[in-house]
């Protein structure tokens, strides 16, 4: 099942990226952000703020489109902090 493994993807990374979750489970993103408000409502897992400024100083992508997603109903996620993706080392 999907959401299967969608939990097992977000157990790995600890927070991920609605676009790297669809890839890694091979969907589309339109079809995992169901998904994933299905696991929000079941407080499986649940949306992350954004760091201040993602978005706008690299301008890799529109304020609006960025969507990451961590393990567990709280939030943020212990011990995790996002970067700005200016300071990603992908």
């Amino acid at each position: 099942m999907i959401l299967t493994r969608v939990l097992d993807f977000l157990a790995q990374r600890e927070v991920a990226s609605l676009a790297e979750i669809a890839q890694a489970v091979g969907s589309t993103p339109d079809a995992v952000r169901s998904m994933l408000q299905t696991l929000q409502r079941k407080g499986r897992i649940h949306r992350l703020p954004l760091p201040e400024g993602c978005g706008s100083s690299c301008r890799q992508c529109a304020q609006g489109t960025i969507e990451v997603y961590g393990l567990g109903a709280e939030m943020p996620v212990p011990g995790v902090q996002l970067r700005r993706c200016a300071e990603r080392s992908d």
